[in-house]
């Protein structure tokens, strides 16, 4: 498939050249990272849940903030790797252009650990945030979910599970350019099984494989996938991101298909000329797509 970068992207594909980079090392290249002044920046280990390891958590607020919104968010890295740290670009832009708390879960990452660990990790930062609600100045009644690609995956989990046990109410969920295809079958991913930056169709349903503990000739719960899930309604209001280079593209563009067709509030949006992990790069779409989330959220907090 031929590629034509986006005005601005082109630095995505440059990195391709980098033999024996790590993912982190090039991202460093690409990523300008400042945190916003006056914006408290912490860490804190909470307990995870049923006898669970402690899970550490960035917290991202302004201090001087009380009865905040929160956002609660979910990293990527295929269910394999990725962290907190990786996030922080990402994080404190929304922290700063909503405003709003933000908290950012390093769940357990698999081969070590499979599904459900990084459904409960998170659930267990939704859950100790509430408790801790009024230390972290914000409005339990005001949650929302971001996840990025694995972690969007984890985030429409977690949603359909809160959903299913009516459990604390969430007012927005984002995927963005999230994993949901575990059989590798889309057109995208076969468009892009090779040449694309940073992420190929290849190898995918391994990555899949990896986070569920391997197949077993059995069904997934439709909580590790949730493009199985056949009742989409009573969903919150979504946001959906798709990147028409990524092979992740045609799974997201389903799953936002379906959320309509259930009467969910459903936003899509499909990035023209740029490659999965997109926002890496602070060049003016970036900026307008996430300037545009920030004003979803607003909308969905109830602020003005």
């Amino acid at each position: 498939m031929k590629m034509k970068p986006h005005p601005g992207y082109e630095v995505m594909w440059n990195l391709e050249g980098e033999a024996g980079a790590t993912f982190d090392e090039k991202m460093a290249k690409i990523v300008n990272y400042k945190a916003p002044n006056g914006m408290k920046i912490y860490d804190v280990d909470i307990p995870g849940l049923n006898g669970a390891p402690n899970i550490p958590v960035r917290v991202f607020r302004d201090p001087k903030a009380t009865k905040a919104p929160l956002l609660v968010n979910i990293h990527g890295g295929g269910f394999v790797s990725g962290s907190r740290d990786r996030d922080n670009h990402r994080t404190s832009a929304f922290a700063a252009g909503v405003p709003c708390t933000v908290i950012s879960v390093d769940y357990r990452l698999a081969p070590g650990a499979s599904f459900p660990a990084q459904l409960e990790d998170c659930y267990a930062g939704i859950l100790w945030a509430i408790k801790n609600a009024e230390e972290l100045g914000i409005d339990p009644d005001r949650i929302a979910l971001i996840g990025t690609s694995a972690g969007a995956a984890i985030t429409a989990g977690l949603t359909l599970y809160l959903r299913d046990i009516a459990g604390p109410r969430i007012a927005m969920q984002i995927l963005n350019f999230g994993a949901f295809d575990y059989t590798s079958t889309t057109k995208s991913v076969l468009q892009l099984y090779e040449g694309a930056p940073l992420v190929n169709g290849e190898n995918m349903s391994k990555i899949w494989a990896l986070y569920m503990g391997g197949f077993d000739g059995k069904l997934p719960s439709y909580y590790a996938v949730p493009a199985l899930c056949r009742d989409l309604t009573g969903l919150p209001p979504t946001a959906v991101v798709a990147c028409e280079y990524d092979p992740l593209r045609d799974g997201g563009i389903d799953y936002a298909r379906r959320l309509l067709e259930a009467m969910v509030p459903t936003e899509l949006y499909v990035l023209p000329r740029v490659p999965h992990g997109y926002d890496l790069v602070q060049a003016p779409l970036t900026k307008w797509m996430r300037e545009g989330l920030c004003a979803s959220l607003r909308r969905e907090f109830g602020m003005k």
